[in-house]
């Protein structure tokens, strides 16, 4: 067993949750990372968990100190150099055991890292990951059961920590299609979980700097999938046709099928929307049926609450428990969170999409909470290779918005290299959102939504990089 873990760019979500694993399991824990402010960085110090913003040789060095080399583990991320990471090197020169991300996750729920043993769940799709990982992670934890999870986020509402190191028998997990090491290691993350439990919420085609077709995509999702513990069952979205395919060709496994259709397993009833609570009618093949309700908007999350149904029913919990602790859960940091009002009692609500089929279904939820209201919606689009890909799409799906403001295109760690001068977004965007703008600096996008929302409007912030600080910055105005 390991005694001492280095996180390198411990601020991503994945590792910040791993982090918190590995101290409340007793182990050692530091990490490095740049000095840039991200939703991790409250989480990581109300932990305790020392950060430097160094990637110095030094630094991994003074941790390791006298300890033999293989009682440390280094894990790191595609980001900041990966494998070139000037602390990785000099870890794998010293002899020090190196994971990436993607092999961590699928370590620590082995449970051999801990000397344990854990039952698996793996949750995976291209889109509602940490949705359903948050809420499988609140049912189970009311059901008393102490799971150890851990999920892409920087908080679950109410649990807390992203990460948990219990005492139960089951690890629930998000298992992440995109690869664990750009140039080293190409292999996707989902494919290191070896669970008992699998959901597959929905395949999409994303991370178009990996995956060059929908069909490549597909591929992994049927890898990880024929790979499922011949003991455990797969809960599956039985609406979308591309699992469809791969179901009809996985024999001998026991699959478990949920959707809006009345062909799945678990189908979807009739539901009605109250502000951000859903009341929602569950209906199961063998005739019988459910009510429940989820404190969180959106149709798409009554998909997702019934994936967790299906998992907490098939390992024999019961319903109305299941039914009492699905309404505990109140989402997770950065999805479709209110994060405070301005002045003028303007909500302001911010999310993470950054994928077009997660923004139309954002909105959507966005306009049934908030009836009669308009929305100003300031999305700051998500790498390079996903914007240029799937241009077209981002301008459709923010169709009916009433104000829309963009901001330049965030680069991520891996894209940093990339020359984005030629990049010109706006016009694409403008010619399906005439009310569209794009503004560069902060204070310009703070000053224009102040000048234009009153308390007819509800404002936006939406995507994956660091466009949550403008609401921020709005409540303080």
């Amino acid at each position: 067993m390991y005694k001492k873990i280095f996180f390198v760019g411990i601020k991503g979500v994945g590792l910040t949750s791993l982090a918190i694993i590995a101290k409340e399991a007793g182990l050692q824990v530091k990490g490095s990372d740049i000095p840039q402010q991200f939703i991790t960085d409250e989480i990581l110090q109300h932990n305790n968990i020392s950060f430097v913003h160094s990637f110095s040789e030094d630094v991994l060095a003074e941790f390791v100190g006298t300890t033999e080399g293989t009682d440390v583990l280094v894990i790191t991320t595609s980001a900041h150099g990966g494998f070139d990471n000037p602390q990785v090197k000099w870890a794998s020169a010293m002899g020090i055991r190196i994971y990436t991300h993607g092999q961590a996750v699928g370590e620590f729920m082995s449970g051999e890292l801990f000397e344990r043993s854990f039952k698996g769940i793996s949750v995976a799709g291209s889109h509602g990951k940490t949705t359903i990982t948050g809420m499988l992670s609140t049912v189970f934890s009311e059901l008393g059961l102490n799971p150890s999870y851990v999920a892409g986020t920087s908080a679950i509402y109410p649990l807390g920590n992203p990460g948990h190191f219990g005492n139960g028998e089951y690890f629930i997990a998000e298992a992440d299609e995109y690869v664990s090491e750009i140039q080293y290691d190409r292999k996707p993350k989902l494919l290191y979980q070896k669970p008992l439990v699998q959901i597959i919420n929905n395949i999409d085609f994303d991370h178009p700097d990996f995956y060059e077709s929908i069909d490549q995509v597909e591929k992994v999702f049927r890898e990880f999938m024929e790979g499922c513990n011949s003991e455990g069952f797969i809960a599956a979205n039985g609406d979308d046709r591309r699992i469809q395919e791969i179901i009809q060709s996985l024999p001998g496994r026991k699959i478990i099928t949920y959707g809006i259709g009345e062909q799945n397993d678990y189908s979807l009833g009739n539901y009605t929307e109250s502000g951000r609570s859903i009341t929602f009618e569950v209906k199961r093949k063998d005739g019988s049926s459910s009510e429940y309700t989820i404190n969180i908007p959106g149709v798409h999350n009554t998909l997702n609450a019934l994936s967790v149904i299906v998992v907490s029913e098939q390992l024999g919990f019961d319903r109305d428990e299941i039914k009492r602790a699905l309404a505990v859960f109140t989402g997770t940091k950065r999805r479709f969170e209110i994060v405070g009002s301005m002045k003028n009692g303007v909500v302001i609500v911010d999310d993470y999409a950054h994928h077009p089929e997660e923004i139309t279904k954002t909105l959507s939820a966005a306009r049934l909470a908030y009836p009669g209201k308009k929305i100003l919606c300031i999305f700051q689009p998500h790498t390079i290779s996903r914007t240029a890909a799937l241009l077209e799409e981002f301008s459709n799906s923010f169709y009916g918005v009433d104000q829309l403001v963009l901001l330049p295109v965030f680069i991520t760690q891996r894209e940093k290299d990339v020359n984005t001068e030629n990049i010109d977004i706006l016009p694409v965007f403008q010619k399906n959102n005439m009310s569209t703008v794009l503004l560069r600096e902060t204070s310009s996008v703070v000053e224009y939504v102040l000048g234009r929302v009153d308390s007819d409007f509800i404002v936006m912030t939406m995507g994956a990089g660091d466009v949550y600080l403008i609401g921020k910055e709005l409540i303080n105005k």
